[in-house]
């Protein structure tokens, strides 16, 4: 028998499981992050960043089913920014419609807006990462996407601890070019503050029962990125709730310099 795949959310909370009786969803953050090219002339080397929405799972469940409404009485099964942008996948029928689409950038502003409670990013420059890569003596392994996210759990774990030190903070990536190990290197090359694994899951994937599996916050992350967004950063910023960072090459020397230490110590330890 051929099982037909449907379509359906994975709750954001139970990214969180493992935590459930042990923490108050109001005292449990979640970090949702995705990493991406900016969107720049073809000629130019760009820029990698990654950017994440910082909310407790409380509000992350709430977000999953106003969310999940906004999308199906659009006729949508999932929010993605390139084929939003190039009019494929979910939006190659009927989303030609300038205003249409505006709408909807408009409407899941919106609901990211109400829901989280501050946006990070953090940004390097490929040029400049490149040309520090290849001085081997620095003993750089981590690629663009740890580098940026490690950066980004570091300067997320100092907020929280400033303002919110009981609360337990998690972290979810979404799958690419990255892994949990090179994350937390870089975190703690930065930082000196430790704290739970990093989370890497994709934003869609089919379950064993055939069920097309979606991580929504990973798609209000491609807010950012498409044109319409950058309302959405205004609006975060005017009332001081998003915070971007950008590494210079100078910087890049000093995180490069640190995270070879840690290597060599430990290797050291092995």
């Amino acid at each position: 028998m051929i099982r037909v795949a449907s379509e359906t959310t994975w709750p954001t909370p139970m990214l969180s499981s493992a935590f459930s009786n042990n923490f108050d969803p109001q005292g449990l953050a979640m970090t949702i992050c995705v990493g991406y090219f900016q969107p720049e002339p073809v000629e130019t080397r760009g820029t990698f960043t990654v950017s994440g929405y910082v909310a407790s799972k409380a509000r992350w469940r709430q977000f999953d089913s106003v969310w999940n409404r906004a999308l199906r009485q659009e006729g949508v099964a999932a929010f993605h920014a390139r084929e939003f942008a190039y009019g494929s996948g979910a939006f190659a029928n009927g989303w030609h419609d300038v205003a249409r689409k505006t709408r909807l950038v408009e409407r899941l502003a919106r609901i990211t807006e109400q829901h989280i409670v501050r946006a990070f990013s953090c940004s390097v420059a490929v040029e400049d990462y490149e040309d520090v890569h290849r001085d081997r003596r620095l003993g750089v392994t981590t690629g663009l996407y740890g580098l940026c996210a490690g950066l980004l759990v570091a300067r997320v774990r100092r907020w929280m601890t400033e303002r919110q030190p009981d609360d337990l903070t998690l972290f979810v990536f979404e799958d690419g070019d990255v892994d949990h190990r090179e994350i937390s290197r870089v975190a703690t090359a930065d930082l000196s503050i430790r704290g739970e694994p990093a989370q890497v899951w994709p934003r869609r994937w089919i379950d064993e029962v055939g069920r097309v599996r979606h991580i929504r916050p990973f798609e209000a992350v491609d807010l950012l990125t498409v044109a319409g967004g950058g309302a959405l950063i205004s609006r975060l910023q005017e009332r001081d709730r998003f915070e971007a960072q950008v590494i210079d090459r100078g910087r890049l020397l000093e995180i490069s310099r640190a995270e070879g230490v840690q290597n060599r110590s430990e290797r050291l330890n092995v």
